[in-house]
């Protein structure tokens, strides 16, 4: 618990600078400064910066999917990073034999990004290597891929072309995202104000583009 309590200090303390300063200005020592710990603290906890950005967006990210999903649909990732590896950062929602449904993980992950609207505006936006706006690249392309296997169900779909439709929506969703999240005149609109009918596009679309590439294969 106070090593957890030590974290979130850390992080809110990162978040406030990021209010008033640049994130690519903001050093290890600006963050201790902050947060009233010392170096050594930080990085028993954090391997850099980039860690903690990290670590922000996942525990964002699980606080809201674990109110809103049931524990059987939530996904975990398999890593070493015990920071981390213990908060939920996607759903998967099965609707039917092999349909999935992500409108309802579409909308938590805009609410995340939502609750902290300026502070995500500006983490997507750096310039730093390994920000979170190619975390996020790493984080879901993956995920997509196995909801893709799962679509295909006992269909054949060649390695190439289940990581180009999964790269290919993430790439979507997170432009679109970043572009909601960092256009003034849309500030005082939800991130998803206008995707109403459409929150499982990327599933539903999936699902389309798939059946028709197997009608094409058998015609």
């Amino acid at each position: 618990m106070a090593s957890s309590d030590t974290m979130e200090l850390m992080g809110e303390s990162f978040v406030s600078l990021a209010e008033k300063l640049p994130i690519e200005r903001i050093s290890v020592s600006d963050i201790v400064a902050a947060s009233g710990k010392n170096r050594k603290t930080f990085y028993y906890h954090f391997e850099d910066k980039a860690h903690l950005i990290r670590w922000v967006f996942r525990n964002d990210l699980a606080e809201t999917l674990l109110e809103r999903f049931d524990s059987d649909h939530l996904v975990y990732e398999r890593e070493e990073d015990g920071a981390i590896a213990d908060k939920p950062y996607y759903a998967f929602k099965k609707v039917g034999v092999r349909s999935l449904d992500g409108s309802e993980f579409f909308q938590a992950l805009a609410d995340t990004l939502e609750k902290r609207r300026a502070y995500y505006a500006k983490a997507l936006h750096s310039t730093e290597k390994d920000g979170l706006r190619s975390y996020l690249y790493k984080l879901y392309v993956p995920a997509l891929e196995r909801d893709i296997r799962f679509i295909l169900s006992n269909r054949s779909l060649s390695d190439s072309a289940v990581h180009f439709l999964a790269e290919f929506y993430t790439g979507a969703a997170i432009s679109y995202l970043v572009h909601r999240i960092s256009d003034p005149e849309l500030s005082s609109t939800g991130i998803l104000s206008d995707v109403e009918p459409f929150q499982n596009i990327i599933h539903s679309s999936l699902e389309s583009e798939i059946k028709e590439q197997q009608l094409r294969r058998v015609l």
